[in-house]
């Protein structure tokens, strides 16, 4: 048994940036604690996703004393098979959703460690929540992760969904 082969992702690092770009208003306080470059996407390659796997993408944070030896606080990841087949619109959703679930400080938290001595620690994740559920079957409907098999809005072109 080898070790899993995961490459580099630039096609999510991309959407992340136009993200960051064209869609200030979802992740605008956002982008003052986390920049594109804490975050590396990869997908695995060597293996096609289990059949029970209904994810296409997953984040995980980095933290710790792992984190002092890299600029990278967060992985996106997931299989190349399941990425392949989703549309344009549903890699920029899923990506979308995955910079939902990082946790990032208000400018209150970061005044409140400081006055303490303390840092933020980068790295931190939130748990998908009903409200997370919520707003993206609200935007692209109940089936919106389904891979290509469903048209949905493309968040980058439509100003008009809010997730």
């Amino acid at each position: 048994m080898s070790a899993p082969i995961y490459d580099k992702s630039d096609e999510m690092k991309d959407i992340i940036k136009e993200l960051y770009e064209k869609r200030k208003d979802l992740f605008g306080e956002m982008q003052k604690f986390i920049f594109p470059e804490m975050i590396e996407c990869v997908l695995r390659s060597d293996k096609q996703a289990p059949k029970g796997n209904k994810e296409i993408l997953k984040i995980k944070g980095i933290k710790g004393p792992v984190a002092a030896i890299t600029p990278v606080k967060y992985v996106i990841y997931g299989y190349f098979d399941a990425w392949a087949s989703c549309n344009v619109e549903s890699k920029i959703a899923h990506v979308a959703n995955m910079l939902r679930r990082i946790k990032f400080p208000s400018q209150e938290e970061i005044d409140d460690l400081s006055k303490k001595g303390m840092d933020y620690e980068y790295g931190k994740i939130e748990k998908p929540d009903i409200f997370d559920f919520k707003a993206f079957i609200d935007a692209f409907g109940t089936s919106w992760s389904a891979g290509d098999k469903l048209v949905i809005p493309n968040l980058l072109d439509d100003i008009n969904i809010k997730i």
